[in-house]
């Protein structure tokens, strides 16, 4: 079913046009003008409820003032609807400029670690069980042989995780999961917003969202004291913890890597050797060579 049809049929919108956008590592976008309105539609495998539970911290997010590009529900009321073997979602659409995150831009990574605080304040959460949660990495099991290195550092980061959960009370929030640069948007008025909420993980121990930024953008002096500076509650466990989370996002990269190198996923590639480029990148990190 094509995508205007599904605006049609299950949005009630009337469709002008629908411009393919480039789309992340797991999903593809779509820019659809509908009733003389900008939108943006995403569409993801049907795997699971991560995508709708996204969606839906987004929408509690872009209620509390947080610009998210918010879900706009069907005429069923629902976040999603299935259309052939894919999920799709309208979703508001954020004007901006998304952020370089350079290595050396100060003032950008000091934003991304400032509304990333404002995430994890509007939207604490409980704990879950630790060992659920690193699903993130052991659903991935599989492919942890795809190089003779991945199993063992994989193993040691989460080996890392688990001991440091078993030292000290971690706080756990509503994350956006995948929190590169490009997610957050400078809009006109010089406001942040912060979109791409496709793989975001409700719950999970907010450190995981911090060590990712500090995986994107190189380094942890800006960002940090950015987010502490709205968070200073986290000041202990990001002394005690950072390290040992980073090690495990590199972990996630690896498994993921792994996975798309094994069963040659492309989807969201801009250039042929991106997957093997994305696991060489964690190898360095976690093995240094």
């Amino acid at each position: 079913m094509g995508i205007g049809r599904v605006l049609v049929d299950r949005w009630g919108l009337r469709v002008e046009r629908v411009e393919v956008l480039e789309g992340g590592m797991n999903s593809r976008v779509w820019l659809v003008v509908a009733d003389g309105v900008q939108l943006v539609v995403k569409s993801v495998d049907q795997a699971g409820d991560g995508f709708e539970r996204g969606l839906e911290l987004a929408a509690r997010l872009d209620s509390a003032g947080l610009t998210t590009g918010a879900p706009i529900p069907s005429l069923r009321g629902r976040l999603v609807e299935p259309a052939d073997d894919r999920l799709i979602a309208l979703l508001q659409y954020v004007e901006g400029i998304p952020l370089v995150g350079g290595p050396d831009d100060q003032d950008e990574h000091r934003l991304i670690g400032t509304t990333l605080a404002r995430v994890h304040e509007i939207a604490p959460a409980r704990p879950v069980d630790l060992e659920k949660w690193l699903k993130i990495v052991t659903d991935l099991d599989e492919y942890l042989d795809y190089e003779p290195w991945i199993r063992p550092a994989v193993g040691d980061a989460l080996a890392g995780v688990r001991e440091l959960a078993s030292q000290r009370e971690l706080s756990w929030a509503g994350l956006h999961g995948d929190p590169a640069p490009e997610a957050f948007l400078r809009q006109p008025d010089g406001e942040i917003a912060l979109i791409d909420w496709g793989g975001a993980i409700v719950p999970g121990p907010t450190l995981y969202d911090v060590a990712s930024a500090v995986m994107y953008v190189g380094n942890p002096n800006h960002v940090v004291p950015a987010y502490l500076a709205e968070r200073p509650q986290a000041a202990d466990e990001l002394d005690d913890g950072l390290t040992t989370f980073l090690n495990l996002r590199y972990a996630v990269q690896a498994a993921y890597f792994a996975w798309r190198c094994t069963t040659d996923v492309q989807t969201g590639l801009t250039t042929a050797d991106g997957n093997t480029k994305g696991l060489s990148d964690a190898r360095q990190s976690l093995v240094g060579r």
